[in-house]
């Protein structure tokens, strides 16, 4: 379902501008599919300033974030709605709003949109990739993945994008290399890597595996070398690295712990959900996986980029995503995100970024299986399970349907909405 939804919307975009786009892949559960992120390597669109910390000391990090990729993203959402958020995924093509962006707030983290695992043959009109580089460059080096008849790979499920060799030495260095040398030129905080792959999550057009990386223990070792050699590169030079990786319920703690010290955070996609619209909410054992992973990166103040996708028009999804979040935010570090997928959907929906203050205690599970957590202005309830529950807060009585969720704001004295 969500290849079928990305591809439709990737046609229109490419039938305006010729243009390629690249997969992120992240396995939910049992059911294997191509996020929409890495649509977004070719798209056409109209100095080093990473802080491995996450806020400075005046700031007061929202737990919110923001990822514009597609054509008229920015221009829907202005810098200054973008702002109220900690975290900013964009093309490298929009280096022209960095300055606006920080302007409107100083903290924020913008970070490049880069894929890791595949190339594209043209780049976007101005002649920066969306990738780490081109096909031309990845040929001349002997990096792209041939089966043993000499064949070149292609994706499949995203036709135009060529796999390569991530743990060939040579290929980490000219990425990195190319990679640092954009975030140089304009004021970056740090680079997005998409598609850090743990299996071979994407087919291939006829079903051709590669000599290079033939298995998923082989896709596994060598996404593991390139981060163990690009994460520290981009580190060093005052940049954060936040990767994109795949993960599974029972993946995640392995991965993470293995990475972790590579890098700078981690995004994870389908947060609360598998797909583009309105897919059933995750709920019991699927629901729960993510949560320990967010609490785990928020134990140890390790950025953590949750992202779903839905409708701008979802409501219940973006509550459920938002309260979710909260769960396990420690107040910090990392944030959760909510991308609309309708064309003319401002990024910054106000139910995925109700501001609730700082964290009052901790997740609490209470009668019925319901997690609730107290904050400063207002108190999260998630009912995860697939029976209605019914609980009190602040003196109301809630009433929460099976997968749903309810933020219950609670103003101080003399602050609030006013009329």
């Amino acid at each position: 379902m969500a290849a079928e939804v990305g591809t439709a919307r990737l046609g229109a975009v490419v039938a305006l501008v010729a243009a390629v786009a690249v997969a992120a892949v992240v396995v939910l559960a049992s059911v294997p599919g191509p996020g929409p992120q890495a649509q977004h390597a070719q798209q056409a669109a109209p100095g080093e300033r990473g802080r491995s910390a996450p806020a400075s000391a005046g700031a007061r990090p929202s737990g919110t974030g923001t990822i514009a990729l597609d054509w008229g993203d920015l221009d829907r959402t202005p810098a200054r709605a973008i702002a109220r958020g900690d975290y900013v995924v964009i093309q490298a093509w929009e280096h022209a709003r960095l300055r606006a962006l920080h302007r409107a707030n100083p903290a924020l983290r913008v970070l490049m949109y880069k894929d890791v695992s595949a190339v594209v043959r043209r780049p976007h009109e101005s002649g920066v990739f969306a990738t780490g580089l081109g096909y031309a460059e990845a040929r001349r080096g002997g990096w792209l993945l041939t089966d043993e008849r000499g064949r070149r790979l292609e994706w499949s499920d995203w036709p135009g994008l060529f796999p390569v060799d991530v743990g060939d030495r040579g290929y980490q260095d000219a990425w990195a290399a190319n990679v640092l040398a954009e975030l140089r030129r304009h004021p970056w905080d740090g680079v997005m890597l998409d598609d850090t792959l743990t299996g071979l999550s994407h087919p291939t057009i006829g079903g051709r595996v590669s000599v290079q990386i033939p298995t998923d223990a082989a896709m596994y070792r060598a996404t593991s070398s390139f981060l163990a050699r690009v994460g520290p590169r981009l580190r060093r030079a005052g940049h954060l690295a936040v990767p994109n990786v795949t993960v599974e319920w029972d993946t995640w703690r392995s991965t993470l712990r293995a990475w972790t010290r590579h890098v700078s955070g981690w995004e994870n996609e389908y947060f609360v959900k598998w797909g583009l619209g309105r897919e059933p909410r995750f709920g019991a054992a699927d629901w729960r996986w993510k949560v320990r992973m967010a609490a785990w990166c928020a134990r140890r103040r390790v950025p953590l980029l949750a992202v779903t996708y839905g409708s701008g028009r979802d409501r219940a999804t973006q509550v459920y995503h938002r309260a979710t979040w909260l769960l396990t935010w420690n107040g910090v570090t990392g944030a959760g995100i909510y991308v609309p997928q309708e064309p003319s959907a401002s990024h910054r929906q106000p139910a995925a970024n109700q501001p609730l203050g700082r964290p009052a205690g901790p997740d609490r599970v209470v009668a019925g299986g319901l997690h609730r957590r107290a904050y400063t202005r207002g108190t999260v309830v998630v009912n995860p399970t697939g029976r209605t529950r019914t609980t009190r807060v602040a003196g109301q009585t809630v009433r929460l349907a099976p997968r749903t969720a309810r933020i219950v704001r609670q103003w101080p004295r003399g602050w609030g909405p006013k009329g």
